[in-house]
């Protein structure tokens, strides 16, 4: 009777160990899993209205889900009108908000005198592409439809992104033009690159002109050549400018919201030598603004 007792107990411990793993490794449990940390992450990031030093505000859309953005307009200057930088931040689609590029912003929209509408596009856990190409694209055209509330140009917009943001940007652009909306060009800074981009190019619908600045260690450097190409046989005005010594993440990570962040407060890329490097790159995009705004429409 013991061993009969034994053995159903044994039985009955093994069901519970088979359900235990059917639980952890069914189809999707692990995606969860992961979405829950990367929501988790996200939530981190973001600041409070008292904290944050743009205003953050929802872009509306018909039928959807409002679009977060960050506005930050020059304090500096005064212009009857602006030009425009819509920015979207990085972190592998899935992470990341743009709080992160809160003091980054407020100090670019000085330096470069524009205003700077900066995305916080859905993550591909919620939502998957081309859903956050949209949300891109449905902001531009609300901003434009509503310019003189904002004393901004609609045709001075200029597309940016970092990372992932660089290639939803991409995505966004050729939206743009298939609504018939031109912007002024896009900055690309350390892209993420597929066959997309490239297809794109080859069908004459990718966004021109380009910025597209990287580093030694981007993870798309061996991709960058045949972009490169496809974008000069497709005719696109590109300026491809690499900065050798800076580390990838070089401009993003100097920033107090990204060092106050474990993770990132330890990578190779922060510090004094990185934080110049980043200066000067900045500098250099506000320079490459300023051509991208003033020229003429064809």
């Amino acid at each position: 009777m013991g061993n009969v007792i034994i053995n159903a107990i044994g039985v009955f411990l093994l069901f519970l160990l088979i359900i235990y793993v059917y639980n952890k490794l069914r189809p999707g449990a692990f995606d969860r899993k992961l979405a829950e940390a990367a929501a988790k992450s996200r939530a981190s990031m973001q600041k409070t209205d008292a904290d944050r030093i743009g205003r953050r505000f929802t872009v509306p859309r018909e039928g959807l889900e409002g679009v977060a953005v960050n506005l930050y307009t020059p304090k500096g200057i005064s212009r009857e009108i602006y030009p425009v930088v819509f920015l979207s931040h990085g972190g592998s689609f899935m992470d990341g908000d743009a709080d992160l590029l809160d003091t980054y912003c407020s100090e670019m929209c000085e330096q470069w005198e524009c205003v700077i509408v900066s995305i916080n596009y859905t993550k591909i856990d919620v939502k998957q592409i081309p859903y956050q190409q949209e949300e891109i694209r449905d902001t531009l055209l609300w901003f434009a439809i509503n310019a003189s509330q904002f004393k901004i140009d609609p045709k001075k917009f200029v597309l940016m992104g970092f990372t992932a943001g660089a290639y939803l940007s991409v995505g966004a652009g050729t939206f743009l033009l298939e609504k018939g909306f031109k912007t002024k060009g896009i900055v690309m800074v350390s892209p993420l690159v597929d066959d997309t981009l490239i297809r794109l190019c080859d069908a004459g619908l990718h966004p021109d002109p380009v910025l597209l600045i990287t580093t030694p260690g981007d993870n798309m450097k061996d991709r960058y050549p045949v972009y490169e190409e496809h974008m000069k046989n497709a005719g696109i005005d590109y300026t491809l400018r690499q900065f050798d010594d800076a580390l990838p993440g070089f401009i993003e990570y100097n920033n107090p919201e990204y060092k106050n962040i474990g993770a990132y407060a330890k990578q190779p890329s922060v510090g004094p030598e990185q934080e110049e490097q980043a200066s000067i790159c900045n500098m250099w995009i506000g320079s490459q603004l300023n051509i991208m705004f003033e020229a003429q429409d064809e």
